[in-house]
């Protein structure tokens, strides 16, 4: 018996420490998302004043008399900066759902056992579902 009470506060503790660990390691992960959640307002601001310098490159242009002012020089070096900002933004939020699957994956896998078993449809609910697929199929309904 004392083998046996042994065994099973050996099991939980490992449990125990299993899970602190699994929190610990979660919660710097969610630490790094938060840094990310930063980084990606601190590039939202980037892109919006590039996407305002565009505004005014393009407006220049269009004063200097250009009739396609997206084929300046000046207007095509900010087209090229905002989509450059755009992919390094795109590439943090990438990064961001990698860490939050990884957080997902580590929780535990196995449910708890449950003691009741699942409840079967009842007859009415087969009806029911019999009259819907009656009605669904319009081929066997009669053409008028």
């Amino acid at each position: 018996m004392s083998a046996e009470l042994r065994g099973k506060a050996m099991a939980g503790l490992k449990a125990a420490c299993r899970g602190a660990w699994i929190l610990t390691v979660n919660t710097a992960r969610r630490g790094k998302i938060l840094g990310r959640h930063g980084l990606a307002y601190c590039q939202q601001r980037k892109i919006n004043r590039a996407l305002t310098r565009l505004g005014v490159q393009t407006f220049q242009a269009l004063e200097q008399g250009e009739s396609n002012p997206m084929i300046a020089p000046e207007v095509n070096e900010a087209v090229r900066i905002v989509k450059d900002l755009k992919k390094i933004k795109e590439k943090n939020y990438e990064a961001m759902e990698v860490i939050r699957e990884v957080i997902r994956t580590s929780r535990v896998k196995e449910p708890p056992p449950s003691s009741a078993p699942s409840p079967e449809a009842p007859p009415a609910q087969a009806q029911e579902t019999g009259a819907t697929a009656e009605a669904e199929n319009p081929e066997e309904t009669p053409a008028q």
